[in-house]
């Protein structure tokens, strides 16, 4: 029997156009991870060296400036205040969007095409020009809460982009799945929990990322909703090394790494999650 050989015969060209593309991505992340790099090493310097010295290691490693800011300047509350709006305005644009989507994608009834027409209008919607008549409306309800109101704002602007994606998702599960679901006698409810919102994981780890590292790195809308330091973000809580006379730059640096660090973490656990969501979505789509 005749030996295949997979490899081609004359390999020069290919291993030389690979090793070009291998330099290029090794060079495109050293590019990327470089700036992430220096923050970090610049804020365990401190202010004086990282102007006189800003590309030499730190003389002196701070570390406890980062025990110092969770403690004398908070931060570890408005760390915590910044993971429960991110995490609770994502729940619910979530929760609200699949079945939104379903009912956009799986039902029919009259002004659905009308209703759809005018989520996906939000998209046109910047957010910062709403923030102060949502205030103003806000207000006028009596409802003063941040955690209230912030919230539904984050909301509000996450639900067009997210209902877009899921019902681009749910056009490509085939319709038998819950059809059969029905008439074995489960009611629609049931068939959608059940059935197609376990289909939507990728989807879903899609549009979670994508909600919560838009909600965790927002700055206007906690500067216009919040005004205790109770309720405050970390974004918020960056603002104040920022003088009118002086800056402390090397503090503010080590909050922009506690900022950093929950969507670096999150990037690294599941990003062949999120690629597969995206790749998933854009083929049934």
């Amino acid at each position: 029997m005749e030996k295949i050989d997979l490899l081609p015969q004359k390999p020069g060209k290919h291993y030389v156009i690979w090793f070009f593309i291998y330099a290029f991505l090794c060079v495109y992340a050293l590019l990327i991870l470089f700036p992430l790099l220096f923050v970090f090493l610049s804020s365990l310097k401190t202010n004086e060296e990282i102007f006189t010295s800003p590309w030499s290691l730190p003389q002196k490693w701070e570390f406890g400036k980062y025990v110092e800011l969770i403690t004398k300047y908070n931060m570890g509350q408005f760390f915590l205040n910044s993971i429960y709006y991110a995490v609770l305005s994502v729940v619910l644009t979530v929760f609200i969007s699949a079945m939104a989507a379903y009912v956009l994608t799986r039902m029919k009834w009259r002004l659905k095409g009308f209703v759809f027409s005018l989520i996906l209008f939000g998209l046109m919607v910047p957010i910062h020009s709403e923030l102060v008549p949502l205030y103003i409306i806000f207000s006028w309800l009596g409802i003063r809460t941040p955690r209230i109101s912030l919230t539904g704002v984050y909301v509000a602007f996450s639900l067009p982009i997210t209902i877009l994606i899921l019902s681009g998702f749910i056009t490509g599960i085939p319709r038998e799945m819950e059809e059969s679901a029905v008439m074995e006698g489960s009611s629609i409810l049931k068939a959608f929990f059940t059935i197609i919102f376990p289909l939507m994981n990728p989807a879903i780890v899609t549009v979670v990322i994508f909600n919560f590292i838009t909600v965790w790195n927002d700055f206007f809308a906690g500067l216009v909703f919040i005004s205790l330091d109770k309720d405050k973000t970390l974004q918020l809580g960056i603002a104040r090394f920022q003088g009118n006379f002086s800056t402390n730059y090397s503090y503010m640096l080590a909050a922009i790494v506690l900022v950093l660090l929950p969507s670096v973490v999150v990037y690294v656990t599941i990003q062949d999650r999120i690629i597969k969501g995206i790749t998933t979505g854009a083929l049934k789509g």
